[in-house]
C-alpha cells in the first residue's frame, strides 16, 4: 500500500510541473506582428499573446509586414480560442490559435510567412503537428511561397541574434 500511494504521489508531483493547457476563449483586438497580437477574453481581460511552434520575420526584415498583414486577414476583430502552451520571458502566452477549427499558427507557416521554430517545437509539439509543421514549411519553401521567394532568408532567430544590442 505505501507504494502504491508514493507512486501515486510522484504521479502527481510530476504532472504539476507541466505547462498550463488551459484554454482561453475571446476577441483578437490588436495584431502586433506575424506571430504576436493581443485579445480581450469572454472577462474583458486582456492577453498578450505569441503564437507558439512558429516565427516570423522581424519588424525590419523582409516580408515582416506581409506576415502582420496576413495574421491581421485571417484574426483581426474575430472570435477565436487560444491553447495556451506555456509563457515566454515577456509574460506573454504561447499559444496555438484558432479561428474555428483552423490552426492560424499553421496558416502563417501554410502561407510562406514564418518559419516552424524546431528549437521550441521540439518535445512541447505533438509529433502529428510537428511533422506538419515540417510538411507545410517544405511546401512553402518548394512552392517559393512568401518569404520563401527570397533566395536565402535569414530565419529571425539568427537574425535577432545578429542584431543583438542594436
Amino acid at each position: 500500500m505505501f507504494r502504491l500511494c508514493l507512486v501515486f504521489f510522484l504521479l502527481t508531483a510530476c504532472r504539476a510541473d507541466e505547462p498550463s493547457r488551459a484554454l482561453i476563449n475571446g476577441v483578437v483586438i490588436k495584431v502586433k506582428d506575424g506571430d504576436s497580437l493581443v485579445i480581450r477574453d469572454d472577462q474583458n481581460q486582456e492577453h498578450q499573446l505569441r503564437l507558439a511552434f512558429i516565427d516570423a520575420p522581424e519588424y525590419s526584415q523582409p516580408f515582416a509586414s506581409e506576415a502582420r498583414r496576413n495574421l491581421d486577414r485571417w484574426v483581426y476583430r474575430k472570435r477565436v480560442q487560444v491553447q495556451v502552451m506555456d509563457s515566454d520571458r515577456y509574460q506573454r502566452k504561447v499559444v496555438v490559435l484558432y479561428v474555428g477549427s483552423t490552426d492560424i499558427n499553421s496558416e502563417q507557416i501554410k502561407a510562406g510567412f514564418a518559419w516552424h521554430y524546431q528549437y521550441f517545437a521540439r518535445g512541447k509539439q505533438s509529433s502529428a503537428d510537428y511533422d506538419r509543421y515540417q510538411s507545410l514549411e517544405q511546401q512553402a519553401r518548394l512552392g517559393k511561397i512568401g518569404l520563401w521567394q527570397e533566395s536565402e532568408p535569414l530565419p529571425p532567430w539568427d537574425y535577432r541574434k545578429a542584431h543583438k544590442g542594436n
